[in-house]
């Protein structure tokens, strides 16, 4: 009945010659799949379908529905694949549109009424059920070509769809969906090809469903010359704060949501701050804005170091902080989100990002390199005698020749002693030679000596026993005895 309609228009707006009637034309034959050369009778079959003209152009065998079937199973509403009535007239059609089989796709092909202008935009629009029995994709689309795609297998047919569906999976069972899109002609366009042009990595079912089927009812194709796109105006505003989370609602409706994750929901709960991007289109024009939102209470709580930290003198420790989050606090009212520490002392801060409050802390120790230090100069020890040594622990590490750590040490023996203290800040270092010494002791003989006239005794003291002092005062080591008399020497040194 529309075909027929539509023809009388036609003929009476060439026999009135009205050039004011301008009606546009579906360049789409047998849009409905009105047409049939017989009622359905069976499942259809790859090439000319009982539609014309339109036709399965690979193994796949897309199948005609209606009301005047001859077998339930290709009938309307009731059919092998579910129940739906079409979405005018008396028929439409159906294929899958991916298949348990691996790879597998059916198609909907017709010649174009006339080839597409080049430079021209066309509208183009559909609708699609999903079968009871299926599981929902989210990829159907028209593709436009100047020579028919056919295969001899059931292979998809990989090519890029001029229109193509841009929302969530395409899984209402009981209502048709509207597909629409523009796109501006190359030239020489003459055939449609309907159908998923993916393969299976990139056509995913609906999470969850239990079957990889995607069979799909087809009804109402049209291509019309449109208008080149618009602009879509909207505004999301912003910037917006908010604490945990923040719901973007444009509250427009009509239109195709794409948000900048890929999710073609109405709203977007966001729990980051950023910008964040939407998408509006009808199929054909098109719209883009963003927004600004600033969450908070997802912040970390506030971290500025180590509860305690030791620094050299003259040194600085820098605190940074994100200069995003807001408001720093320190403890001496400054609100930086950088802060300079150079003397000892407590240091805190706290950060109240209008949602949640938090604060730590830090004690800062400053320290000084060990002091130069000496362990004297090389010295002798009387025996039994000791030196002791003790030196402010606090300086740092101690570490003597003996591998000892004490800050005090006592030294009793020969030997060469070295002590290195060091902490964070340097090192210093020193040693002395130690010779233990004993009090000297000198034997000049027996008490009583005879000596013959022309006779003479030589007594010979080791010098380094210390100072000699013979009893007429001389002090040489050697000395001779040639007359009659008491000879004495003492041996000093600093031991006795």
């Amino acid at each position: 009945m529309q075909n027929r309609l539509y023809i009388l228009v036609v003929l009476l707006h060439c026999i009135l010659g009205d050039s004011s009637v301008v009606m546009a034309q579906n360049l789409v034959p047998n849009p409905g799949y009105e047409t049939i050369d017989i009622c359905p009778n069976f499942f259809g079959f790859s090439g000319p379908s009982i539609a014309p003209p339109w036709v399965s152009p690979t193994m796949g065998s897309s199948d005609i529905f209606n009301y005047c079937a001859e077998v339930w199973f290709v009938g309307a509403p009731l059919n092998y694949f579910g129940s739906q009535d079409p979405h005018t007239g008396d028929g439409y059609a159906g294929a899958y549109c991916k298949n348990t089989t691996p790879d597998v796709r059916e198609y909907l092909q017709a010649p174009l009424l006339t080839p597409l202008t080049g430079g021209t935009w066309y509208d183009v629009s559909f609708y699609v059920s999903l079968a009871d029995d299926g599981c929902g994709i989210e990829k159907l689309g028209a593709y436009f070509s100047t020579t028919a795609p056919t295969s001899p297998t059931f292979d998809p047919i990989l090519v890029t769809p001029q229109v193509e569906s841009a929302g969530d999976y395409l899984n209402d069972t009981e209502n048709w969906t509207l597909i629409s899109g523009c796109f501006m002609a190359e030239g020489g366009e003459s055939f449609i090809t309907l159908g998923n042009f993916h393969n299976d990595i990139d056509s995913p079912t609906e999470p969850g469903c239990p079957t990889d089927t995607a069979y799909y009812y087809f009804d109402d194709i049209m291509v019309m010359e449109g208008e080149p796109p618009e602009d879509i105006p909207f505004d999301l505003g912003g910037p917006e704060f908010a604490c945990f989370s923040y719901v973007i609602d444009p509250g427009i409706d009509g239109y195709t949501y794409t948000w900048e994750d890929g999710s073609h929901g109405p709203v977007l709960e966001v729990t980051e701050s950023g910008f964040y991007a939407l998408t509006l289109t009808d199929g054909c024009n098109f719209g883009v804005d963003s927004i600004e939102v600033i969450i908070g209470g997802n912040a970390d709580p506030v971290d500025i170091g180590p509860d305690a930290l030791t620094l050299c003198s003259g040194e600085t420790y820098t605190i940074t902080l994100d200069p995003d989050l807001s408001v720093y606090t320190w403890q001496d009212g400054s609100n930086v989100s950088e802060y300079e520490i150079t003397s000892p002392g407590i240091y805190a801060v706290t950060l109240d990002d209008g949602c949640v409050v938090s604060e730590d802390q830090i004690e800062v120790d400053f320290i000084s390199p060990p002091p130069a230090f000496s362990l004297g100069p090389d010295t002798m020890l009387c025996a039994g005698d000791e030196i002791n040594f003790s030196f402010d622990p606090t300086w740092g590490d101690y570490l003597w020749q003996d591998n000892s750590t004490s800050a005090s040490y006592t030294i009793s023996g020969d030997g060469l002693y070295s002590l290195t203290i060091s902490n964070m800040c340097g090192t210093e270092s020193d040693e002395v030679l130690v010779t233990v010494i004993d009090i000297p002791v000198v034997d000049l003989g027996p008490d009583n000596v005879d000596l013959c006239m022309g006779e003479f005794i030589e007594i010979e003291i080791d010098p380094s026993l210390g100072t000699i002092l013979w009893q007429d005062g001389s002090s040489e080591p050697i000395y001779q005895i040639t007359t009659t008399g008491v000879y004495s020497v003492s041996v000093t040194n600093q031991c006795g």
